[in-house]
């Protein structure tokens, strides 16, 4: 598939079978995020894929962690404990993105960005073999029981949260316009 297909094809995938990719297509895939853009070559990210019985014990670890927390018969935290046991288990392979957040601000940002673009190469490699991915963030990317599932520090960053694995029956979205309104031409002659 060439790129500019795979750009304008690309979709996040609602549901997902549960038949998972293949190591070596993960592998490919974590390959194609590492090229991703990253200002002075910091390479800001870390990969976590989480796959099989892991996705489940790091689910109800979340959301034991959350009950602990709450008050009883706190219906919010109810909710978001239940929904946080069946969050991993959307996908046969979930990959969390990280990235060690900087004490300058502007390398914050690109270390983000950069993050931000790897995700794009991932999901844009996934997509050129025929796998599905959807990118997820909310309240999973917050939580500090998560952080420390991952084994990464209470103030890195949790990018995303990558959805893998082969789009079940109608689960690929119909393509749609872009507007070209976002577009401005400054100093342009043409």
């Amino acid at each position: 598939m060439e790129v500019l297909e795979a750009i304008r094809t690309r979709r996040s995938v609602k549901r997902l079978t549960d038949q998972s990719p293949s190591r070596r297509d993960i592998e490919e895939m974590l390959e194609a995020a590492l090229w991703a853009p990253n200002h002075h070559f910091t390479e800001p990210w870390q990969f976590h894929v989480i796959a099989g019985d892991e996705r489940a014990k790091m689910s109800e670890h979340v959301a034991a962690a959350i009950e602990r927390e709450s008050t009883p018969g706190d219906e919010a935290a109810a909710a978001a404990a239940t929904k946080a046991r069946g969050a991993l288990l959307r996908a046969p392979v979930v990959i969390a993105v990280t990235v060690c957040v900087n004490d300058d601000p502007v390398l914050a940002l690109e270390d983000y960005a950069a993050a931000c673009c790897a995700i794009q190469n991932l999901t844009l490699a996934a997509w050129s073999r025929g796998i599905g991915s959807k990118w997820r963030t909310g309240a999973m990317c917050l939580y500090a029981s998560a952080k420390e599932y991952l084994g990464v520090s209470q103030d890195d960053c949790v990018v995303g949260y990558i959805y893998l694995g082969y789009p079940g029956r109608n689960a690929v979205g119909k393509g749609r316009e872009r507007s070209r309104d976002c577009i401005r031409w400054l100093g342009w002659n043409e």
